[in-house]
């Protein structure tokens, strides 16, 4: 195997589909693009990293890892023997032998798949997200009273855009409730409906842990939708490379706003960031409504971070090349290793 002295991890993707699903397999999802990228920043950093694709835990996997004794993971999994809950078990695998990583802990990994307890928590926190409920399957319970239509309907815990189509939006209970059945049956969780937010659409990158700065705001460009699309990046518009709703939904980095409102999004994404406990690297996204109010629509502690993807894009703006921004991530586990040393040596 050799000496090495970091290793990046990730998961293989899933490529099994469930019957009746309107998410299917592309080969965006299945091809992991930031993988050999990382790996070269890391070489060309000065670092020996040792490549390592994991699907299940297993004895093996912490053999590896313990034969290997890396000075730290760079952390890509999003999902562990085939569940994305168990995401946050890698990172916590990670931390019980001991081994620092990247990208945010257990608690904060688990804590934003909840999209529901995110928006709560948030809330809690004076930051606005759009009015929802949930949906449990079985539940009878009806639609409340004052919530305001049109409303969006998506997996209360899943990533990746799982679970949004051009059937999400709902102009009527009908639709609703169709969509919510949808959820249930295809994801077997919650359904999370919220009042639908039809104005801008921003994306913010957010790198740093004790001092997270962003890196640039972005705004999706949705003109070129087709005539009845709703206005989302939905499933096929993140990953449907061949698709008009993906050539449609264009990122306009740095967004073209006014001071005001770029410092307001700075101001919401770095607390947001905070707030849910995301570390390293994280991405925000907001919406604002007719009257221009700004909302976290959802926190992502581990967007993509391939060479192409909306994070470097915002990472180039802000005067990082790729192996910057890989670097300055690596560096953070690297810190957190020196200052857990020195607690366990303080005595």
């Amino acid at each position: 195997m050799g000496k090495h002295d970091c290793v990046v991890l990730y998961n293989a993707a899933n490529i099994s589909e469930k019957d009746g699903c309107q998410e299917r397999i592309y080969a965006s999802n299945i091809l992991r693009e930031e993988v050999s990228a990382i790996e070269e920043s890391l070489r060309m950093g000065g670092f020996d990293p040792y490549v390592l694709s994991v699907d299940y835990f297993s004895k093996e996997l912490i053999q590896t890892l313990t034969e290997i004794a890396p000075k730290f993971v760079f952390n890509l999994c999003e999902e562990m023997n085939g569940k994305c809950e168990l995401e946050m078990c890698v990172a916590g695998l990670l931390d019980l032998m001991e081994i620092p990583y990247t990208g945010s802990d257990p608690f904060a990994l688990g804590l934003a798949l909840n999209k529901f307890h995110v928006k709560q928590i948030l809330r809690s926190s004076g930051i606005p997200t759009p009015r929802g409920f949930l949906r449990y399957p079985g539940q009878k319970t009806s639609i409340p009273r004052g919530m305001r239509f049109p409303v969006i309907v998506k997996p209360g815990r899943q990533d990746a855009s799982l679970g949004i189509n051009s059937d999400s939006v709902c102009h009527t209970a009908e639709q609703a409730e169709r969509q919510i059945r949808y959820v249930h049956e295809i994801y077997e969780q919650e359904a999370l409906v919220e009042e639908f937010l039809d104005g801008k659409e921003f994306n913010v990158s957010v790198i740093g842990h004790q001092n997270p700065e962003v890196l640039a705001v972005q705004e999706i460009d949705f003109v070129g939708l087709p005539e009845g699309e709703p206005r989302i990046v939905s499933y096929r518009a993140k990953w449907d490379e061949e698709s008009l709703m993906y050539s449609s939904t264009v990122p306009i980095c740095p967004a073209i706003i006014p001071e005001r409102l770029e410092n307001r999004i700075k101001d919401i994404a770095i607390r947001s960031h905070v707030c849910i406990g995301c570390r390293d690297y994280s991405r925000v996204d907001m919406r604002t409504d007719a009257r221009g109010g700004l909302y976290v629509l959802e926190v992502n502690p581990n967007p993509d971070i391939s060479p192409n993807a909306g994070f470097a894009r915002a990472a180039r703006v802000a005067g990082y090349s790729y192996q910057d921004m890989i670097l300055k991530i690596s560096q953070s586990a690297l810190e957190r290793a020196q200052k857990t040393a020195a607690a366990v040596y303080a005595f």
